[in-house]
């Protein structure tokens, strides 16, 4: 074992300590709350509260000298009303972009409603099912027309690293248009495996992790063109090559 492995891995295995105490922390005050009403105030103060647990795990994460998050042209994104679509590298993916949105909107698994860590968090949060269906795209495209910004992952999941581009699915592109507002293309790339899906999350990932967040164009979605061509078009977006420069 290399001396920089026998500080990365005690430090890996406490940041993803303090990440569950911080997810079940959420998770209690959430349910603790219960009894304030479903509205869209209750939604975004959750939001507010997800966007903090993110944005101390990422100043701990520096610190500790194991991620650093490189973020070109965030600034630029407005602030409501839009879909914001990214590609999906690993689980750290929506950990990055939420620490940058004090509120924002997720499409997640099933499976997160029953994680003791975020679930409750989530569901407070107004986060949306991704089994909903039609009813999906109707209630996200409310949600959105209200001022609020929705994060998808148009690939529906992480592609395994050195595996063939996942074809995007269409569905972000219904919800953008049904609600009348644009779609923010951002790329994310890492020099690390770390959370990479086919890597069990116990191993020891490549550290220090350089990722770089850069948001590209802004996406009319009024346009002539159909949703299956634009869903292309935004797909050959996120595939062309890009210089190889990280860190």
């Amino acid at each position: 074992m290399s001396l920089r492995s026998i500080y990365h891995l005690p430090a890996y295995y406490v940041t993803l300590l303090l990440f569950g105490v911080g997810g079940l922390e959420l998770s209690l005050v959430s349910l603790l709350a219960g009894w304030l009403p479903a509205s869209p105030r209750t939604e975004r103060f959750f939001q507010r509260q997800i966007h903090r647990h993110f944005v101390a795990f990422h100043r701990w994460c520096e610190l500790a000298r194991l991620v650093h998050v490189r973020y070109r042209g965030l600034d630029r994104v407005p602030r409501g009303g839009l879909v914001l679509a990214a590609n999906h590298t690993a689980l750290i993916d929506i950990t990055c972009l939420l620490a940058r949105m004090p509120e924002a909107l997720c499409i997640f698994k099933p499976a997160i409603r029953r994680n003791p860590l975020l679930g409750a968090a989530a569901r407070r949060a107004g986060y949306l099912g991704n089994d909903g269906g039609p009813a999906l795209v109707r209630a996200a495209a409310g949600k959105i027309s209200a001022g609020q910004i929705l994060v998808v992952f148009p690939e529906g999941t992480r592609q395994p690293p050195g595996a063939a581009p996942l074809p995007f699915k269409p569905g972000f592109v219904l919800i953008a248009r049904r609600a009348h507002v644009p779609i923010q293309l951002v790329h994310i790339r890492t020099d690390s495996d770390v959370l990479t899906k086919g890597r069990a999350w116990w191993r020891l990932p490549k550290f220090p992790a350089h990722i770089e967040v850069t948001a590209g164009p802004l996406v009319a979605t009024d346009t002539a063109a159909s949703t299956t061509e634009l869903t292309t078009e935004i797909e050959a977006w996120f595939r062309a090559p890009r210089p190889a420069a990280l860190a």
